[in-house]
């Protein structure tokens, strides 16, 4: 399985942001130029409406903002895709949490949506 860098997020299909894997393995968040303009802030106190790249600056959720992890498969979700892709000869360890948005794409909890 190809590892995705980028993501882009979504909200009613429009571009709200990216995703990255940053070189320090970090996902950062960048809000997009036309969202900054007519949109408003996914997660006011982490993720104010500003021009910058976010970094997280704890550890949870696997390194996500709490707005993105979400989106996520709780335990269950995750057992059942970690099977998958084991039947599929894929080493579910190796996904990092770019991976794990880009397969939930559409279809996760809440009203965001990833696209690689």
């Amino acid at each position: 399985m190809k590892q995705n860098k980028a993501l882009q997020v979504l909200f009613d299909n429009r571009v709200v942001g990216t995703l990255a894997l940053a070189a320090n393995h970090k996902v950062v968040f960048q809000y997009d130029d036309s969202w900054l303009e007519q949109g408003f802030s996914i997660s006011p106190f982490s993720l104010p409406l500003e021009n910058q790249v976010f970094v997280p600056t704890k550890d949870y959720f696997d390194g996500l903002f709490g707005v993105f992890a979400d989106s996520l498969p709780d335990h269950w979700g995750r057992l059942l895709l970690k099977r998958l892709l084991l039947a599929h000869e894929q080493n579910p360890d190796k996904l990092t949490v770019i991976d794990r948005l880009a397969i939930v794409g559409k279809s996760g909890m809440g009203a965001l949506t990833y696209y690689p």
